[in-house]
């Protein structure tokens, strides 16, 4: 066997499994708990489970199925729970990581494919990503599947493997309409082909030239088309019955939205456009996302030597790009080269969306498309960089010295983001209350409540509409449609809006239980009913931080005081 392979799968290895190993340690403890727009994704799983398949679920402002069907295969398999949801966002994150390195490798060479993969297995805002069940976190994935097999396809033609090359050419098709199963940013990747083949046409004006490309790959665009057609079908069909669900949430986000102008851009569209575009850029290597469920909160998406590395990248890619265009001009034809400008399509085109909207800036989940152009780049100007600096090192007899700076700086690198999530995020009190960790607690608490005291009413639960979402589905009886609550009559739970809970004086044999966001209501009940309840128990979290209190009725209830309900 050539060393060189050897080598290559060795190193890929040993990168696929530090990817593994970082996206499923520990994974049944932290996140330790489901935030309702993961737990949704679980209702919609109930309903795959139960028989009802579709392409497009309209729970939540509408959202695309496929990943809800990896998630569906982890409960059928394991049961409804909290790492199982997270548990299929490890293994797209996994496999995007694996994708990385053969998308970068087929137009970049195997050095920058094992650091583009190296950087991305090691990346703490895509571990975040990767331990979080959201639908987003597929887009990289298909971009990379989906620019790997066109690079194939290329190869496989120049080399004459036919076959090879209408099967690389049909799985392009298929992962780029696959994309539009995952989360509505995905759908900028139109606007990058459109781009791509803009600049083709412009090829194809030069006399020399004509349509080359047209003859060259003409049979293997058509294979690639009908195979995402096919893949696209049901989806057409599906909007084209409910047309409404094809726009979505944008609307309310958008900078475009009077109040967020006024909150964010003094009232001005430029001045929320901005502001956006101000706090994506620093988002990357300054200031990154606040929101521990998309990132280790406030630390750079990049770290230090990524974020350098991308810069590089950028230069190396635009440097790609004028020396496309001066083929082109010149009439030469043009193959693996337009990754540069396709590169620099995604990054254009997947800033877009992310600076048109200006609620919850920065937003690392808005962020996501630009995953495989980040990283494809900063391996890309890393192979380089290490290229340039051996042939330097050589000149100087310093060749020793480069391998060691090398091999210590991705060793750095590669511990420094993992552990940024590992000790700063797993150990922050604000990570468990952004996944909401106590409603865990209070769902387990209502299964083996309801499970041993079948005799008794169901417990009274305080918790806002909203954040009931998580318990609905971890204390799942049926599934049920999105807006209505068939189930409801069968709830483990009696559920009372946490402002108006003290209008109900729980009896002997009654218990209602509080969350970590209704403490202070708890509080409020113990002391009007004092002297007819008692404390039945109280749990505290790993950081002292009490996150349930459960309350039950004395054998004689009297309340405290007469009050007026309308007060």
């Amino acid at each position: 066997m050539n060393s060189r392979w050897l080598y290559t799968g060795i190193f890929l290895t040993c990168i696929i499994a530090l990817a593994t190993f970082v996206r499923l340690h520990d994974i049944k403890n932290y996140p330790a708990g489901l935030f309702p727009d993961e737990a949704a994704n679980g209702e919609d799983v109930q309903l795959i489970l139960s028989g009802d398949t579709r392409p497009f679920y309209p729970r939540g402002n509408g959202r695309e199925a496929m990943f809800f069907y990896i998630q569906a295969a982890f409960v059928k398999v394991f049961g409804i729970g909290v790492w199982q949801m997270h548990a299929a966002s490890a293994v797209v994150g996994i496999a995007t990581v694996i994708a990385m390195y053969f998308a970068t490798r087929v137009y970049f060479g195997r050095l920058s494919g094992l650091l583009a993969a190296l950087f991305l297995a090691t990346s703490s805002w895509h571990i975040a990503l990767s331990r979080t069940g959201f639908r987003a976190i597929q887009i990289p994935l298909v971009i990379l599947l989906f620019t790997a097999f066109v690079g194939y396809a290329i190869k496989a033609v120049k080399e004459k493997r036919i076959v090879d090359s209408y099967i690389y050419a049909a799985l392009a098709g298929i992962s780029f309409a696959s994309g539009f199963y995952t989360y509505i940013a995905y759908r900028a990747m139109i606007g990058v082909i459109l781009g791509i083949v803009i600049l083709m046409l412009l090829a194809a004006l030069h006399p020399k030239i004509g349509f080359p490309h047209g003859k060259r790959y003409g049979k293997q665009t058509v294979a690639a088309l009908l195979a995402g057609l096919v893949v696209l079908l049901p989806l057409i069909f599906y909007f084209a019955a409910h047309p409404k669900d094809f726009i979505g949430r944008a609307g309310q986000v958008s900078i475009f939205s009077p109040s967020l102008q006024q909150e964010f851009g003094g009232g001005t569209l430029l001045g929320t456009a901005l502001y956006s575009t101000r706090q994506t850029i620093l988002s990357f290597f300054y200031v990154g996302d606040l929101n521990w469920r998309h990132n280790v909160s406030g630390y750079p998406l990049l770290n230090p030597l990524v974020g350098f590395l991308f810069v590089l990248g950028i230069l190396w890619a635009i440097k790609g790009t004028y020396d496309v265009g001066r083929q082109i001009i010149r009439g030469s034809e043009v193959h693996l080269g337009m990754i540069y400008p396709y590169l620099l399509l995604i990054i254009v085109t997947m800033l877009l969306p992310v600076i048109a909207t200006a609620e919850g800036m920065p937003h690392a989940l808005r962020s996501i498309g630009l995953f495989a152009p980040i990283y494809m780049l900063a391996g890309t100007a890393g192979a380089v960089f290490i290229r340039w600096s051996i042939v330097w090192g050589t000149k100087w007899n310093l060749t020793g010295v480069i391998y060691g700076l090398t091999a210590g700086l991705l060793i750095v690198f590669s511990l420094y983001s993992p552990l940024l999530y590992f000790i700063v995020s797993r150990n922050s009190p604000e990570s468990y209350k952004a996944y909401r960790g106590d409603l865990t607690v209070v769902s387990d608490y209502i299964n083996q409540y309801v499970a041993g005291n079948k005799d008794k009413p169901r417990p009274y639960l305080a918790l806002d509409s909203f954040f009931v979402q998580s318990v609905h589905f971890l204390v799942s009886v049926v599934a049920h449609e999105y807006g209505s609550h068939p189930d409801e009559v069968q709830h483990k739970y009696t559920l009372l809006d946490p402002a108006t809970s003290d209008r109900v004086l729980v009896k002997s044999g009654e218990v209602i239980i509080f969350t970590a966001s209704t403490i202070l209501d708890a509080d409020r009940y113990e002391q009007l009913y004092k002297n007819s309840i008692t404390r039945i128990e109280s749990k505290m979290n790993k950081f002292g931080e009490e996150v349930m209190r459960v309350y039950t009725g004395n054998e004689i209830a009297t309340p405290k005081q007469e009050f007026d309900l309308d007060a």
